[in-house]
């Protein structure tokens, strides 16, 4: 079997029997050149398929292997949509943080992939808004957050400023939705 031939049949053994059924069915189509490989591709495939705490599963078994700074920040961005999946907010904005802490030592790959540029899906990056001002309603806080991403090159200028209208419009609807939808009690 591929599984163990990538050296992963001690962690296979120990799957649930259901846990067993899913890995098979992803290693149809996933890379199997390394343990790592197959398990990160196994993953992008549970993430897209809405099978998030099995991609889970899978991103903490790539946590236990040597991987280099890069690895871990892709390793990282992928567990950031399966935790958002899970809706384990305050775990994905750990994570978030984590990568930007380590996206200086990995930026220039990042953007070599991506002809140059910073990529439009940056998990780190944007879900960490997402949380702060659509899920915690942190407004002053997703706009600190945008001051670093410019400062860190992640944005624009430009987009700085569209993001940060973007946010305040946001703020404003939910004030407004909030006075309209409110009920008196009799």
């Amino acid at each position: 079997m591929e599984i163990s031939k990538i050296g992963l049949g001690d962690w296979y053994s120990s799957l649930s029997d259901r846990d067993k059924v899913k890995t098979e069915r992803y290693l149809k189509d996933a890379d199997t050149s390394s343990a790592f490989s197959f398990l990160y591709s196994a993953a992008s495939a549970s993430v897209a398929d809405g099978n998030h705490q099995f991609a889970a599963m899978l991103l903490d078994e790539c946590f236990k292997r040597e991987l280099t700074d890069t690895e871990r920040f892709d390793v990282t961005e992928l567990l950031i949509d399966a935790y958002m999946g899970m809706k384990r907010y305050d775990d994905a904005k750990l994570l978030c943080e984590q990568n930007l802490l380590l996206y200086p030592s990995v930026s220039s790959k990042i953007k070599e992939r991506n002809g140059g540029s910073v990529p439009e899906k940056l998990n780190c990056r944007n879900r960490y808004i997402d949380i702060t001002a659509g899920i915690e309603s942190g407004y002053d806080e997703a706009f600190g957050l945008l001051g670093r991403f410019l400062e860190m090159r992640l944005i624009t200028e430009e987009e700085y400023k569209l993001r940060m209208q973007s946010l305040r419009i946001h703020r404003l609807q939910r004030s407004f939705d909030g006075i309209y939808t409110y009920s008196f009690k009799k």
